[in-house]
């Protein structure tokens, strides 16, 4: 796609992008996005398929997703996000999956709660485990209890739907689809989905970025920043020994592609005559200005993702303890504004890891690297 081009879209695509129409909840303040690990513009590339085994499947999620998004603005106007509970325990998860049974009522049947052993459902043990994950990262290098910061109990619902293309936070759990087992596999299988989707709840509960525009890529990137550390937290990698994809195993065995999305190489995660090819731009060079997918939120954010990428290997190590460190504090720190650029965002980077780690490598490593990506910091 090039830069000032939108992209062929459906009706049915097209009715499903009014994310930006979202209400904040009157009790919190907080914008609930429903967000989906699936891009829209493969959604979109699939559902014009010839095929009924590819296009229908992606018609069908298109279709849900736009319900669910009008459920989510419901939900909002109603007061009804769930607060952390008062009586739990921050210092530990307290997690339930529950089964949807192949259909599309939430949450669905409780099938593990927190002290529940291991269910015979792989499902099932590998969603548990990514909330936990997700927990640990944020609990044991930000100190943050749960993603409200107040112990908020984690929910996930598995098996929703038939031959659901998709993951997505709704705002209060975790919910992933099967797949339809041809060009997506099991939605629980990448712990970094599971970490990219719950960090939305991270933003939803901090910086509540707007989820459009250069605001909403951030809000993307923030997400595949910390999905991509989860699970390098996870595996014990440093940032030489991680591959940096998102969604590296969720590519189903009919894709020409190895990820959803790449930040050490964003526009070449895939390139498959279904799917499409990867419109990341991993420079300003290349950024895409859009009216789909809500200004291209994630098109755009390979831009950021790339810039993360940049500086954590520029410094090496554990790439939780410094980059990461770096963008959790702008993230939580009160002065990221809801409408923020990028230029903005990178301002405050650079500020942050002075204010962290002094005028040394961190500083450096973070005005170089929005340097590269062509990013001007306000």
């Amino acid at each position: 796609m090039d830069a000032g081009s939108d992209s062929r879209i459906t009706q049915c695509h097209r009715l499903c992008m009014d994310l930006n129409d979202a209400q904040s909840d009157p009790a919190t303040g907080h914008t609930p996005v429903f967000c989906t690990i699936i891009p829209p513009h493969i959604l979109d590339n699939l559902a014009q398929s010839d095929d009924p085994e590819r296009h229908e499947p992606a018609r069908r999620t298109l279709e849900h997703d736009h319900a669910r998004r009008t459920e989510r603005r419901e939900l909002a106007a109603r007061g009804g996000l769930t607060p952390g509970e008062p009586g739990a325990s921050p210092d530990k998860p307290n997690r339930t999956v529950y089964d949807a049974r192949h259909q599309e009522n939430l949450p669905g049947h409780k099938v593990r709660g927190e002290k529940d052993g291991p269910s015979k459902d792989a499902s099932v043990n590998r969603a548990h485990t990514g909330l936990g994950a997700t927990f640990e990262l944020y609990l044991k290098v930000y100190g943050r209890k749960s993603i409200d910061g107040a112990g908020l109990p984690l929910n996930a619902t598995v098996h929703y739907g038939r031959k659901y293309d998709n993951a997505f936070w709704d705002g209060e759990r975790m919910v992933f689809g099967d797949g339809d087992n041809d060009l997506f596999k099991d939605f629980t299988i990448p712990v970094d989905v599971i970490g990219h989707e719950l960090t939305h709840g991270v933003t939803q509960y901090t910086a509540n970025l707007t989820y459009e525009g250069q605001p909403g890529a951030l809000n993307e990137s923030v997400s595949d920043v910390f999905g991509v550390l989860i699970k390098q937290y996870a595996l014990g990698q440093t940032a030489d020994q991680a591959d940096w994809l998102i969604g590296a195993d969720l590519l189903g065995p009919n894709v020409t592609g190895k990820a959803l999305r790449s930040m050490k190489a964003p526009g070449t995660a895939y390139d498959d005559d279904v799917l499409g090819k990867d419109p990341q731009p991993a420079t300003m060079k290349g950024y895409v200005r859009t009216t789909d997918d809500n200004g291209g939120v994630h098109i755009n954010s390979g831009i950021p993702n790339h810039a993360f990428y940049l500086a954590a290997t520029a410094l090496g190590g554990k790439a939780w303890e410094k980059a990461g460190q770096v963008w959790y504090d702008v993230l939580t720190g009160g002065k990221l504004s809801k409408d923020a650029q990028f230029a903005d965002f990178a301002a405050l980077t650079i500020k942050a890891a002075q204010a962290r780690f002094g005028a040394g490598a961190e500083h450096e490593a973070m005005v170089k690297a929005w340097t590269q990506v062509g990013v001007t910091p306000k």
